[in-house]
């Protein structure tokens, strides 16, 4: 199989020849690990065009004295992010606008697409694309207390903007639909460690119908949609689910502990990255324990016959010896 049959056929549940994989190009493996993390890379390709496009290690001026990485950097959103950890998300220290009255004339950015780029890459893969996002972008743009606060609350200003970020979304959709992609991703990290950031029932009310809106032109067109939530994200993601969603990436320790929620999404047909447990196995277990684990995940989706996409994000805090067995034993067991 090509890599794009062998996608599909994981959506499908028409037993890919091999379970797909996809690798994340993390700048900060690529900074700890370096060309030895390449070569793993290039010795077991994965079924999707992987290329490290950001900065290989810190640049002039952002190593302080002490040795410590700081700096600060604009998005095309107008956060001011901090980062003090390479290649690590940082946190926002300034914002575009000071409240909802101010935003109101807040202009969003416009995302290029390069359709040639994406035309070529058609034809050898199943080609995903966009990062929607309406809970995540929206505490990008204000600080996350005063945004639950505002959810929680259904301020009138707060309601305005998620509407109007909703409509510049629907917007990018087309644009991507059009130019031919074939899996819109979404992007919302609804979970904390053991619970949601919101209850069921708010989330239903405010941003159910909105992510409808979002997905309904996706369904239309006859394309996929990816769902992403870090964290336990409980009902909410079983009603993530009920949207109809063709995939999810959660970190898949914390929802297959849910007996129903994993059986709702096998029965829904419902694809999943297999994100290996990247707070414990990855960085602290031991190679045989990660090898054990991949070969658990292997079988179970070989059995479905579909429904498992390998999905590895190599970081700053795995030893190498982990990364290898890794990356090794997904090839040995997909």
């Amino acid at each position: 199989m090509t890599s794009r049959e062998r996608m599909l056929a994981a959506f499908e549940f028409s037993g890919p020849d091999r379970i797909p994989l996809v690798y994340h190009p993390s700048a900060a493996g690529l900074h700890v690990h370096g060309e030895k993390l390449m070569e793993l890379f290039e010795a077991y390709p994965p079924d999707h065009p992987v290329c490290f496009d950001g900065d290989a290690g810190p640049g002039p001026g952002t190593i302080g004295a002490d040795g410590g990485y700081h700096e600060v950097r604009e998005d095309e959103w107008g956060t001011a992010w901090e980062y003090l950890v390479f290649g690590i998300q940082g946190h926002p220290k300034r914002y575009p606008f000071e409240n909802w009255d101010e935003a109101e004339a807040y202009a969003f950015p416009t995302a290029a697409i390069d359709r040639a780029t994406l035309a070529a890459q058609r034809e050898a893969y199943l080609v995903f694309g966009g990062w929607v996002s309406i809970f995540e972008r929206m505490h990008g743009l204000r600080p996350i207390d005063e945004l639950l606060m505002d959810i929680a609350t259904e301020d009138a200003g707060f309601v305005r903007f998620l509407d109007r970020l909703v409509d510049h979304w629907q917007a990018e959709i087309r644009e991507l639909l059009d130019a031919g992609v074939d899996v819109i991703m979404f992007g919302d990290d609804w979970g904390t460690q053991t619970a949601p950031m919101i209850s069921p029932e708010l989330f239903k009310r405010m941003y159910l119908p909105r992510y409808e809106k979002l997905m309904a032109p996706i369904r239309a067109a006859g394309r996929r949609i990816f769902f992403h939530s870090c964290g336990y994200p409980g009902q909410i993601m079983d009603a993530v689910v009920d949207l109809g969603v063709d995939g999810l990436w959660p970190q898949i320790k914390l929802i297959e502990a849910d007996a129903a929620l994993m059986a709702k999404c096998r029965r829904r047909r419902v694809t999943m990255y297999i994100h290996p447990d990247r707070q414990e196995l990855i960085p602290k277990g031991s190679p045989r324990e990660i090898d054990a684990a991949i070969k658990r995940y292997a079988e179970t989706h070989h059995e479905l016959g579909g429904g498992g996409i390998f999905y590895v994000e190599i970081e700053n805090d795995a030893p190498f010896e982990n990364v290898a067995a890794l990356i090794e034993s997904v090839d040995r067991w997909r």
